[in-house]
């Protein structure tokens, strides 16, 4: 019998993937991670855990990773932000910090393998002998925030949630499991900041003070005064102010302090360059043509994708919408592989 640590977060996903593990006759033992600062064995979801770890016969373990999670994600999280940028946490979060937390802690208790309740599948070629990421068909798709996970990370880990179609599904299979949390609402705020109030944040733990600075059009003209770049994210409309039409944060510069607004017709973009390139595939070519996807809900779109060192520049057919440096361009092939990725600069 395979044994397998599911990561138990106290939501319905989680617990679901655990049970369909037992019942497919996997020996499973939960484990519920450590990794914000005010994380605690004794919190809601903690307890929560515990609820469904009882309930399914489990045992149950806790991992303390909280000082790895500040360094790999909280840091990381305020450093791009002061830059200027959009930080995504989840995808730095799931290779360095909650997936090897995982895997580390599944050496320990003896484990084969891990799973988790993401919304992902997993493949694997045997032309080019490595397993790599799917992604789901549910329009809870998460493989792009998975899109760093390296083939010996994937080659452990099972996604049981991965040919579900919609949540009201797993919903359905906690309720009849006689789990507790299978009506728990889905959070949607980063799991350290879980008032969404990021300068907020910055403020409390990094002692910084946002200085105000300049509104600039697209010119270059002024046309008003921000209140610090850290209150704003490219894309964002509302509070901004009053320009007698509606104004969009094209782009924001950390050096000299500005904030650029746009129109509604100029927030799109038809070409950009990443960094932080990481691909799943043997061998990256000097050109490809793929699906990319600029946020986790976007759609895929065709791009002409250009490597060159540790950089790619991605070109596409069709313009998309408010592409936001710090967040991560996920290129997929047609039949939904994740090829890799980088983040845009």
């Amino acid at each position: 019998m395979k044994k397998v640590l599911v990561g138990l977060s106290g939501g319905v996903d989680s617990a679901v993937s655990a049970k369909i593990l037992i019942d497919k006759g996997y020996d499973v033992t939960g484990c519920f991670l450590l990794l914000t600062e005010d994380a605690d064995i004794n919190s809601e979801e903690a307890e929560q855990a515990r609820a469904v770890a009882d309930l399914l016969g489990i045992k149950l373990v806790f991992a303390d990773y909280r000082e790895h999670f500040r360094k790999n994600v909280s840091e990381y999280f305020a450093k791009e932000y002061l830059s200027g940028k959009t930080p995504n946490p989840c995808i730095m979060c799931n290779p360095t910090t909650k997936f090897f937390s995982l895997l580390e802690t599944a050496g320990k208790e003896g484990t084969d393998l891990i799973a988790t309740g993401h919304y992902a599948k997993i493949g694997f070629s045997q032309e080019e002998n490595r397993h790599f990421l799917l992604a789901a068909p549910s329009k809870k798709d998460q493989s792009y925030f998975l899109y760093r996970l390296k083939a010996e990370q994937l080659s452990r880990v099972l996604f049981p949630l991965g040919d579900f179609e919609n949540k009201e599904q797993v919903r359905a299979v906690g309720e009849a499991a006689g789990l507790s949390n299978s009506k728990k609402k889905d959070s949607q705020e980063i799991c350290f900041i879980p008032d969404n109030n990021y300068a907020k944040f910055i403020y409390n733990n990094f002692s910084f003070v946002p200085a105000p600075g300049d509104f600039l059009d697209m010119q270059g003209n002024k046309i008003g005064t921000h209140t610090g770049i850290i209150n704003y994210t490219v894309g964002q409309r509302k509070g901004l102010g009053a320009f007698g039409e509606p104004r969009y944060v094209k782009k924001i510069n950390a050096a000299d302090n500005t904030v650029t607004l746009c129109k509604e017709n100029e927030r799109f973009a038809t070409h950009f360059t990443a960094d932080s390139i990481y691909m799943n595939i043997n061998n990256i070519p000097e050109k490809l043509t793929a699906l990319v996807k600029v946020r986790s809900t976007g759609a895929p779109t065709q791009a002409d994708i250009a490597f060159s060192g540790d950089k790619m520049t991605i070109e596409f057919t069709t313009p998309v919408l408010s592409p936001a440096p710090g967040q991560s361009a996920v290129i997929y092939d047609t039949t939904g592989r994740v090829l890799g990725g980088g983040v845009i600069e």
